[in-house]
């Protein structure tokens, strides 16, 4: 591109989701296909920030069930610690899955178990110093990554943004449910 040329704006640019929504629209006139333009880019854009999260946490030396653990913990506050059911139902998986994550998690020094001094069915989990390092540690270099990633987007388009999808979220999951992920 020349010095003085001012590159266009992604936005006005045709893209291959833009040539399926025309393509099916002079095909089925009758149907209204424009969702297609919207939940289709959804879908791509979760692949691509899927991916790129994957592939920063595996530089970083984790993974998000690691993370997702973790950061759980983290976010409760001091003492932070919770039960390993308020883990599984936070985490949206098994309890297996849960106890076997635990597992690997205690052995590498980021969490202790210990048993509820009333409950003995009760495990209660902490994250230790180390795991508080790695937590932090992560997140800081993860949420800088991922700002880079919407640097695209300017201030209000990123509020824009935001509003929409809560609005769009709330429609499969209550709003007040516990946030999933970091």
């Amino acid at each position: 591109m020349a010095k003085n040329q001012i590159a266009p704006d992604p936005s006005s640019i045709q893209d291959g989701i833009d040539r399926v929504e025309e393509a099916w629209r002079r095909e089925r006139p009758e149907i209204d296909v424009s969702s297609i333009g919207i939940i289709s880019r959804l879908w791509r854009v979760s692949r691509h920030l899927e991916k790129e999260r994957k592939d920063r946490l595996a530089e970083l030396g984790t993974d998000r069930v690691t993370l997702d653990v973790l950061a759980m913990l983290r976010r409760s506050g001091a003492p932070y610690r919770r039960t390993a059911g308020e883990l599984t139902h936070s985490s949206l998986i098994t309890s297996g899955g849960v106890s076997q994550r635990l597992d690997k998690l205690e052995k590498a020094g980021l969490v202790t178990r210990h048993i509820h001094p009333e409950d003995r069915r009760r495990i209660e989990v902490q994250l230790t110093p180390q795991g508080m390092r790695l937590v932090d540690d992560v997140l800081e270099d993860l949420m800088a990554h991922e700002s880079r990633l919407l640097d695209v987007l300017s201030a209000d388009d990123k509020g824009d943004l935001r509003r929409a999808l809560k609005v769009l979220l709330a429609q499969f999951e209550h709003p007040e449910n516990d946030a999933q992920g970091d």
